[in-house]
């Protein structure tokens, strides 16, 4: 039986909260740092300290470079949080919840540490009094972001069970289903766009001359080949069990019959749930093959770990490890009366 979800004017209230925690709020900080930069800015030297180094300050540029800094990234971090809102129309979870607070503790670490840096600079560029800045910052991001999670209602719209079509098999007989999962538009979108922001990022550290490029490019590469490994997914459920396998070879999970406890079809939001597409963990501790928004296969084995995957024609493959969930509990219980038996 599935749970019911909340109340739309519930989610609508979670929304509401999420857009002022994790836009408004971090707005609005950010305008207060950029303001205060821009008063402090003629104090500065005409060459600042940008970065600090084990030994000191090892990075210098121009003073405007703290304005700019707080402009793209003070203001641009509160601007990703948007896609959760468009992701999640009639739904809600706490992994938006989450993104939300964290989106508030970031700004106010970014607007600590830019106006911060600018404050410790006003006359001189020797950037002493940087660690009591980092401090302070990193401090304020912690209370802020659980003052944040705390100041968002907890919501959850999506149903966490559903109903198992029943599957009746004759002795003997046995049943399989087989499906394909790929990544919905709304996911390919997003890690295309992640991907293009690295490769951008990695060419202009190329350009700058700068040791890292390297490191960038590894990163890039990787992530390439993760995404690729979780575009298309295989899965079958069978009197063996469940199969779930990447058209790349792997990632593959095997869930012995004997081994699932419960096998449901259940409703998913890939962003309000586990936070996006791909190999995704709920904090509620699921892990999910999270490829697309709508129907899942949910199995949860006897350790109590629970895999989600979304697929098609869900309740008929539960029904099929359902089936075969019981018959290998009966066969086990069978065995072990032989054994009994016999001594």
């Amino acid at each position: 039986m599935n749970t019911p979800a909340p109340r739309s004017d519930d989610v609508r209230r979670a929304r509401r909260a999420f857009l002022l925690v994790g836009f408004v709020a971090p707005i609005v900080i950010a305008a207060i740092a950029l303001t205060l930069i821009l008063i402090w800015l003629p104090e500065l030297p005409e060459q600042v300290v940008t970065h600090w180094g084990s030994d000191g300050p090892d990075g210098f540029g121009s003073r405007d470079t703290y304005v700019w800094m707080q402009v793209f990234v003070g203001f641009g971090i509160p601007l990703l949080t948007l896609p959760v809102l468009a992701m999640t129309p009639d739904s809600w979870g706490p992994i938006a919840r989450l993104v939300g607070a964290i989106s508030l503790g970031t700004a106010v670490l970014i607007a600590v540490g830019m106006a911060g840096s600018v404050l410790i600079q006003r006359g001189s560029a020797d950037g002493s009094g940087l660690g009591a800045v980092l401090a302070i910052g990193f401090a304020a991001m912690l209370v802020f972001g659980v003052v944040g999670w705390f100041a968002q209602p907890r919501v959850t719209s999506v149903p966490r069970h559903g109903r198992a079509a029943r599957l009746t098999l004759a002795s003997g007989e046995r049943a399989a289903w087989f499906g394909t999962t790929a990544m919905g538009r709304p996911g390919v979108i997003l890690l295309t766009v992640a991907v293009l922001a690295l490769i951008v990022v990695t060419v202009g550290v190329a350009l700058a001359d700068s040791d890292a490029w390297w490191i960038m490019a590894a990163v890039t590469i990787l992530l390439i080949a993760l995404i690729a490994t979780t575009l298309v997914f295989r899965v079958r459920a069978s009197a063996d069990g469940l199969r779930v396998r990447s058209v790349t070879g792997w990632p593959r999970w095997n869930i012995p019959a004997a081994d699932i406890t419960g096998a449901r079809a259940v409703q998913v939001n890939p962003m309000g749930e586990f936070g996006g597409w791909g190999l995704r963990f709920a904090v509620d501790g699921r892990m999910g093959v999270v490829l697309r928004t709508g129907e899942a296969l949910q199995v949860t084995r006897r350790s109590g770990r629970t895999l989600v995957v979304t697929i098609d024609d869900a309740r008929t493959a539960a029904a099929v490890l359902t089936a075969a969930g019981a018959s290998a509990s009966t066969s086990t219980s069978a065995t072990a009366s032989d054994d009994r038996e016999d001594s």
